[in-house]
């Protein structure tokens, strides 16, 4: 039998997996701090693939310059302003990237919260009808909240 309060209940469900649920469901699998941790790393790899980009971009653009003074170039200070640069840049990404992620964790939390409350009943209904339609008896103990 199709109850309203089911139908509702498993619509409400498909709506958030539809639409928020892609993104916050996997959240439900981590720890905050594992999953600021690991999609912060991903932001730093993210981040090195990008500066290795724009510094080629960078380097084909002066081109000219640099095989124009090949010989005359300091590597050794060169080498070390563009660590300095990729380490700030590395370190302003990754404290942005932090804050995001925990904020976006955080964010979702109640959501998911809801979602598997959610779950929970329409698993509890789904379950006290499977023993109702084999003539078992069912023990209503509704006053109980988990």
């Amino acid at each position: 039998m199709v109850r309203e309060q089911n139908v509702k209940l498993m619509s409400k469900i498909a709506i958030y997996e539809k639409n928020k649920g892609r993104s916050e469901i996997p959240m439900n699998s981590f720890y905050k701090g594992d999953y600021v941790r690991i999609y912060s790393l991903k932001a730093i790899v993210h981040a090195t693939i990008a500066f290795v980009l724009i510094a080629a971009i960078v380097v084909s653009y002066k081109l000219d310059y640099i095989l124009s003074n090949i010989l005359k170039v300091d590597y050794r200070s060169l080498a070390i302003y563009m660590g300095i640069i990729y380490g700030c840049f590395i370190s302003i990404y990754w404290l942005i990237a932090r804050i995001i992620y925990a904020r976006r964790y955080e964010k979702a939390r109640p959501d998911i919260i809801i979602y598997n409350h959610d779950l929970k009943k329409l698993r509890e209904v789904s379950e006290k009808e499977v023993v109702k339609s084999k003539g078992g008896v069912v023990i209503h103990d509704d006053f109980i909240d988990f």
